[in-house]
């Protein structure tokens, strides 16, 4: 009798231990262990490290977390050093790029380990210990050196003749001051090499060629001027992209062309578009054309269905064999017919442009493009019983029916996406 609860004991100990370990793994400090395990053992110590420290900062004494975190410092830590050792012996241009990146990683682990709670480790009843190197000496040094090298690379690249190499001359000032600001004179430099790699770009007002210019409406008039104006709104308003370019404004345009009593449809003629390129100081042309404009009105399908389903239709009283009243429900098959309706209008707007070199007259690059604006609703209606209806076609039937946008709207909104699309084209060309 004795051992038997003797062994009844031990089962309610094990059971008892196996549900805290249980709970724990369940608990958001014993998820975080396990996510900081899977890192550990694909190699990724820095972030098996930031999980232990999360898990940590919940529950200190967790000694899981405890024990993983000692081991991945360790790793990561003597991780970083070794590819911080093969970088001092490489002959890569830009190694200290990589080493301040290396040094970073360390600081930041060394951060992550200042940040936690106090340790305490439930055997030994001791502080956990890290031993932490101070990086910050070595981090300024890598810093400086990165600079350097980038300073060195913008003067030697500042010396040479064209656009490019000005514009590249500029990006190495600004990565000198991002790795210290205001380095030597890195400002000034990269000031004047970027206003030397400038490329000022006239974008000419595409032809409409589609020949809807008055099937729809005004807005069909007005759509290649539209597709224009927005696409350099979308440029300008980007700093990255404007930071080596110039946008010749309409006004600029319009003004050169009067003076050399020039109409739009001139432009179409790339020698003529190349002499008015000379004439405004641009480097880069681009001209295009509006094939086609296809625009479908709002349309609308229906299908109809009988839908089924066995329900409670009522409920009624009872006595049962003890003499008790009770309730019972009542289940009987209903029907509906739901008619789905599917509502659809489209415009597209497609074309072509291509970018001229001003200097040498050749067509640098040349694509085709096409954009569309859709617009779909779905909804429902029915007859006969609610009940009936599966949960697609309630949700439908909430829904209700919703009034599409018109052709006009359509084609406005398939021009704006035209719009931003080639604007990214272009900034990707231009960068």
């Amino acid at each position: 009798m004795k051992t038997n609860k003797m062994m009844f004991g031990c089962i309610c100990l094990v059971f008892a231990l196996l549900l805290l370990a249980g709970c724990a793994a369940l608990s958001q400090y014993g998820s975080l262990e396990r996510d900081a395990r899977q890192h550990y053992q694909r190699g990724n110590y820095d972030q098996a490290v930031f999980k232990c420290a999360a898990s940590l900062r919940i529950k200190p004494e967790y000694e899981k977390s405890q024990t993983l975190i000692q081991d991945a410092l360790r790793a990561a830590v003597n991780g970083h050093r070794d590819r911080i050792q093969e970088l001092e012996f490489s002959e890569v241009k830009f190694k200290w790029d990589q080493m301040v990146s290396e040094y970073e990683a360390l600081v930041k682990l060394n951060q992550t380990i200042k940040n936690l709670p106090a340790l305490v480790n439930k055997k030994t009843k001791r502080l956990v210990r890290f031993e932490l190197s101070n990086y910050t000496q070595a981090l300024a040094e890598a810093k400086t050196n990165a600079a350097e090298t980038h300073y060195q690379e913008g003067l030697r690249l500042s010396q040479r003749k064209g656009l490019d190499f000005q514009k590249q001359a500029a990006k190495e000032f600004k990565a000198a001051q991002q790795f210290c600001p205001d380095y030597k004179d890195s400002t000034s430099r990269y000031q004047t090499c970027r206003r030397a790699g400038i490329k000022r770009v006239a974008i000419i007002p595409f032809e409409d060629k589609s020949g809807k210019r008055d099937r729809y409406g005004a807005v069909y008039g007005a759509i290649s001027e539209m597709i224009t104006d927005q696409m350099i709104s979308e440029v300008m308003s980007d700093p990255s992209a404007m930071e080596f370019l110039e946008l010749i404004s309409r006004d600029q345009l319009e003004h050169i062309m009067r003076e050399q009593q020039l109409e739009m449809s001139d432009l179409i003629d790339e020698q003529t578009a190349v002499r008015l390129g000379k004439l405004m100081g641009v480097h880069k042309i681009l001209t295009g054309k509006i094939t086609q404009i296809i625009a479908v009105p709002a349309r609308t399908v229906k299908k109809t269905e009988k839908q089924e389903a066995n329900v409670v239709v009522k409920t009624e009283k009872y006595t049962d064999s003890k003499g008790k009243k009770k309730t019972r429900y009542i289940r009987g098959d209903v029907q509906a017919t739901v008619t789905f309706y599917t509502k659809t209008a489209e415009a597209s707007i497609g074309g072509s442009y291509k970018i001229i070199d001003v200097e040498t007259a050749r067509i640098e690059k040349s694509e085709s493009f096409t954009d569309d604006a859709k617009f779909n609703h779905q909804w429902a209606t029915y007859s006969g019983d609610e009940k009936a209806l599966d949960s697609k076609a309630a949700r439908q039937v909430k829904r209700g029916d919703e009034p599409a946008p018109t052709v006009e709207q359509l084609v406005n909104q398939a021009a704006r996406n035209l719009s931003v699309s080639l604007a990214n084209s272009l900034k990707e060309y231009l960068r």
